[in-house]
């Protein structure tokens, strides 16, 4: 009797022993099987659902093998039946098998695309005229995906327009633009597309300067040299020369390219200008020494006196301006009387002479009317003008003489510096 109840009570904790094994080994991702398995249909015998649990033959053999005492089962509790095979806990590391039974959608045919997509675009229509963008958006995208079309880009473009969101919106008037609309039928709203792309493309960029450090004394930003208020700057898109300034600090500089519509933080780090250095005093120069006596400069010595003119060049002058109006008063009556005989027998010859006389006569009153000049020049100028005049320039000197040829005449004149 006792050894049929000790060996009942070995099977008991064997049981028991390979039942928390059991428990203890059961994988959490095996417990969270998307799917249960189906059960074996009735009227026919669970072996059939025999290779669902092939994975745990190996722990079926692992519990055949000797297992330490246990202790006895509590009080009232009840043993399982004999016979009956503990699960078998799965090899450490060994992967568990997740079992889906997700099943693929079934594809649409055309129609129902076109039917769904009508109903999407008529549910964004009604939304769009709510105010409600952000779902008509999706409704549109939604639309789009089932039947690509011209209508649905428009709105979607404009939906996203309404909310503001600058860079969804040029990228969805692009795709509206490249799917090359009917030119008639969409003219207006290629038109406008082509706009809100320019325009929604200068839109600025919001660049927030950060500086090192933080909050500096007499904080300045520029762009391009032109002062700007705050941190938070306003950029148009394109190439720019960012520059901060501050108390104490030397200029940062650097330069900043930008989107359109581009938000972006630009760290900037200042560094401490060095100190000024102090000026040093200059040296006071020496006294200079008290002049010596310098005696008084003499006076120039007094001019030498200036001989008085003599008036023979002057006669002279004047006695050959008399001799002109001589010889020029001869040849003259000479002209008229060879005028009176080519008047009353024209020959050549005596043109000739008529020629000749008068240009002599013409010559000689010509070389008068020069020597009279200079004659009176020399004789009623004063004695101090020369003086000066020889003082500023003793080197000068004048000559002038008449000349006659038989074929004309005149007067030569030299002067000497």
């Amino acid at each position: 009797m006792r050894s049929r109840s000790g060996r009942l009570t070995m099977l008991t904790s064997a049981a028991m022993v390979s039942g928390l094994l059991t428990m203890t080994s059961v994988s959490p991702a095996s417990a969270q099987t998307d799917a249960k398995p189906a059960a074996p249909p009735a009227g026919k015998p669970a072996a059939a659902a025999a290779p669902a649990a092939a994975p745990a033959k190996p722990a079926a053999l692992a519990a055949q093998a000797p297992t330490p005492a246990a202790t006895p089962p509590a009080a009232g509790a009840t043993p399982p039946a004999t016979g009956t095979p503990a699960a078998a806990p799965a090899k450490a590391g060994e992967p568990t098998t997740k079992v889906t039974t997700t099943k693929p959608k079934k594809a649409l045919t055309e129609k129902q695309k076109k039917d769904e997509a009508k109903k999407l675009y008529k549910e964004a229509e009604a939304r769009f005229d709510k105010g409600e963008y952000a779902v008509a958006a999706d409704l549109y995208r939604q639309a789009d995906e089932h039947v690509p079309g011209a209508a649905p880009k428009y709105k979607l473009a404009l939906a996203l327009d309404k909310q503001g969101l600058v860079t969804e919106a040029v990228a969805a008037w692009q795709a509206f633009l490249d799917s090359k609309p009917d030119a008639e039928k969409f003219k207006e709203k290629i038109a406008e597309g082509q706009a809100r792309v320019e325009a929604l493309k200068k839109t600025p960029a919001k660049v927030k300067v950060a500086t090192v450090p933080e909050a500096p004394p007499g904080l300045k930003v520029a762009v391009d040299g032109v002062a700007q208020t705050g941190k938070e700057l306003s950029v148009p898109p394109g190439k720019h020369t960012l520059t901060v300034s501050a108390e104490g600090f030397a200029d940062a500089s650097q330069e900043l390219e930008v989107t359109f519509a581009e938000a972006r933080e630009v760290n900037v780090t200042l560094t401490p200008q060095a100190p000024a250095p102090v000026a040093a005093t200059p040296a006071q120069p020496p006294t200079p020494p008290p002049p010596a006596d310098v005696p008084p400069a003499q006076p120039p010595p007094p001019a030498a006196p200036i001989e008085p003119r003599s008036p023979v060049p002057a006669y002279v002058t004047l006695g050959l301006a008399g001799a002109g109006v001589v010889v020029g008063t001869i040849f003259g009556i000479q002209a008229l009387g060879a005028k009176s005989d080519f008047d009353d027998a024209p020959t050549t010859k005596t043109a000739d002479k008529v020629d000749r006389f008068a240009l002599i006569a013409d010559m000689s009153f010509a070389v008068a009317l020069t020597f009279g000049v200079t004659g009176a020049v020399l004789l009623l100028s004063d004695d101090s003008a020369q003086a000066k005049a020889a003082a500023s320039n003793a080197t000068k000197k004048a000559f002038v003489t008449p000349f006659v040829s038989p074929t004309g005449g005149g007067a030569a004149a030299r002067f000497t510096f």
